[in-house]
């Protein structure tokens, strides 16, 4: 081996080994991005990946360039939540070890850094819920708009409120009216047991027409109070109960109501949205991608790990 041929070898050895090194330091210190002030360290993401990543065990290995992808989304996902808990700081909300405990309940986390997660992601919930409390408001106007742009025109087909059971099979559609009528369980009970699949509050002719002529004429019959026979429907059986309603202006008070949570739970997440973009003006977030211990993709890119 010649002189020079001897150093480049010598060379490689000694890259190698600091590539080890570079692994080989300890999670808890190693740090993979700072977010203003805050070192974010291998350790931490480590622990929220495996909290946030579900693999299906039935379900076929994802290959490395989509597991790369997943954590990619995961890593900036967790990076934004720093953003927020920062500002949850400035502003003084904090989670307390009772809070924190009543939150969890039995389900307490033993180690210390899946405690530090879950004191977190309460942070800033809490954080989330401050600001819909400060911007969201719903007016009667913004609702009636709601309402008119999603209310069909023409009378209603049915008045009082058509409720779905989906059940597996035949027998047990039997056995569950039987149940209901016999007042051994409610309708109320078996959904939650069985499944629901609810039409809207009154449907209309439309709605039932969705539905094949002979379930569409026995649903039509339904008196107020009543449960269906068992009707067969593709590869489920459905019972129907036609609810009348308590007064004839029960109907649009949860209309009005339904409207009104629509209504906000869009505004509290446009809300949510923009305090995080004005948020990332403002904070410094720097990567370290070399020392993640995965091949960092990023978003709408696609991934060269095979």
């Amino acid at each position: 081996m010649t002189p020079r041929a001897g150093f480049v070898a010598v060379g490689l050895v000694v890259a190698a080994l600091s590539a080890c090194d570079r692994f080989a330091v300890d999670p808890g210190t190693r740090v993979v991005a700072q977010v203003g002030p805050t070192k974010v360290t291998a350790a931490r993401l480590q622990a929220y990946l495996d909290a946030n990543q579900f693999q299906d065990p039935a379900a076929e290995p994802m290959s490395p360039g989509d597991a790369s992808r997943v954590k990619s989304r995961l890593f900036d996902d967790f990076l934004d939540g720093e953003i927020l808990v920062q500002e949850a700081q400035r502003r003084g909300i904090t989670v307390s070890d009772a809070e924190l405990a009543a939150y969890l309940g039995s389900e307490l986390p033993r180690s210390e850094l899946a405690r530090d997660l879950s004191r977190r992601d309460m942070t800033i919930q809490k954080l989330r819920e401050s600001v819909v409390l400060e911007t969201v408001h719903v007016d009667e106007a913004e609702i009636a708009r709601w309402i008119a742009a999603r209310t069909p025109p023409g009378e209603p087909a049915l008045r009082g409120t058509l409720r779905t059971l989906r059940l597996a099979s035949y027998p047990e559609a039997v056995r569950v009216r039987q149940e209901i009528v016999t007042k051994r369980t409610s309708f109320a009970e078996a959904e939650l047991a069985y499944g629901a699949d609810s039409l809207p509050d009154a449907p209309r002719n439309k709605d039932l027409d969705a539905l094949p002529p002979q379930i569409a004429a026995t649903v039509k019959s339904l008196q107020p109070g009543s449960v269906s026979p068992p009707l067969p429907f593709e590869s489920s059986v459905l019972l129907f109960l036609l609810e009348a309603d308590e007064d004839s202006g029960a109907a649009e008070m949860r209309r009005h109501e339904a409207a009104r949570k629509a209504i906000a739970l869009d505004k509290a997440q446009a809300a949510a949205d923009h305090l995080l973009e004005e948020l990332r003006k403002s904070t410094v977030v720097t990567r370290h991608l070399e020392e993640l211990p995965f091949a960092y993709v990023a978003e709408g890119a696609a991934s060269h790990a095979q």
